[in-house]
């Protein structure tokens, strides 16, 4: 008979092995794009644009009007502008409203790498049975519905580091534009986020310079220059995946990630209103990559339950924290 252990140890294997796989996914999609293997050219001018005009830049029009189709879905354009040209990137969400809110709430929800799927975010958070907010499930760049044949994950990495970076400033930016935009049109007082892996990535980018009331991070990752050198077989094969770029690209450096670590700057909301949620076993987003929060804020609140990052244990027990996390505060 199966122990409580053993099948633990089952789901962080078949977990670790899915892993593997993925890793090894986003090296061949890379390969599909040899003109991005033979050179960064936008390198410089990105990281200069980041010194010269921080991380978080301001574009105009961050506030639209929304307007949802009779499933929720609402899209609008993406203010960011690539240093490296290219066209514009889309906002895409889904809004599920409560016949009669009790408060003008409203939970925002990040998805994690690969799975952009709001049904999905919905049974692992649990935030359909709150009578009294609206959840609005965000679609992050290179995310959207049908964009990718087989997986909709690939998109994000690629072996131009610049291009990594301006993904996820537009991601952020994009982010942003979307919780000013659901302020400007439904009038909304209090927005919370809750971001899933890379969500919680790009939610603790927003909480370090946009005023939300507060954030769930689950399973967040904090280090990308972490997770693109240790997700999978990348531990094997990020030395010679970069050796390799080096000789074609003339400059190649991992450590340029480093400049999306949200952890460089102090988060930007009070500590009582966040609340951190790991899970012990996770081989996608090691709890390693939370232990600087923990170590800068000794005081954060920190769930952590003994499952892995796509097969949590004690789900109750989690979404019931995350709903009554939700709900304090002003109302």
């Amino acid at each position: 008979m199966w122990t409580e252990v053993a099948w633990r140890q089952l789901l962080r294997g078949i977990e670790a092995t899915f892993t593997a796989g993925w890793s090894v996914g986003e090296v061949a999609y890379a390969m599909r794009h040899p003109k991005r293997l033979r050179e960064d050219p936008f390198r410089k001018a990105v990281l200069e644009d980041i010194d010269q005009h921080g991380l978080y830049k301001r574009f105009a029009c961050e506030a639209q009007v929304l307007v949802p189709d009779r499933r929720g879905w609402m899209s609008m354009s993406n203010p960011y502008v690539r240093v490296g040209g290219g066209e514009t990137d889309k906002v895409v969400a889904q809004l599920r409203r409560v016949k009669r809110p009790r408060r003008r709430h409203v939970v925002v929800v990040c998805h994690c790498y690969g799975l952009p799927l709001p049904a999905l975010m919905e049974q692992l958070f649990g935030l359909h049975l709150i009578d009294e907010v609206d959840v609005v499930y965000n679609i992050m760049n290179h995310h959207y519905l049908g964009s990718f044949r087989f997986w909709p994950g690939f998109g994000l990495f690629s072996p131009q580091m610049s291009r990594v970076v301006e993904n996820v400033r537009s991601s952020v930016t994009g982010l942003r534009a979307l919780l000013r935009s659901l302020v400007h049109t439904f009038g909304y007082e209090e927005v919370t986020l809750v971001g899933y892996s890379i969500g919680g990535h790009l939610s603790l980018h927003v909480a370090n310079h946009h005023p939300i009331d507060r954030l769930v991070a689950y399973c967040p990752v904090t280090s990308l220059e972490q997770t693109a050198t240790e997700l999978g077989l990348m531990p094997w094969m990020s030395s010679g995946v970069a050796r390799t770029l080096e000789r074609m690209q003339g400059e190649f450096d991992f450590g340029d990630l480093d400049v999306l670590n949200p952890l460089n700057q102090d988060i930007g909301l009070s500590i009582e209103d966040l609340l951190l949620i790991l899970q012990t076993h996770d081989a996608m987003v090691p709890t390693r990559q939370s232990m600087p929060i923990l170590e800068r804020y000794p005081s954060v609140r920190c769930l952590e339950y003994p499952g892995t990052h796509a097969f949590p244990v004690e789900r109750r027990a989690m979404q019931r924290a995350v709903r009554e996390f939700v709900l304090s505060g002003k109302g």
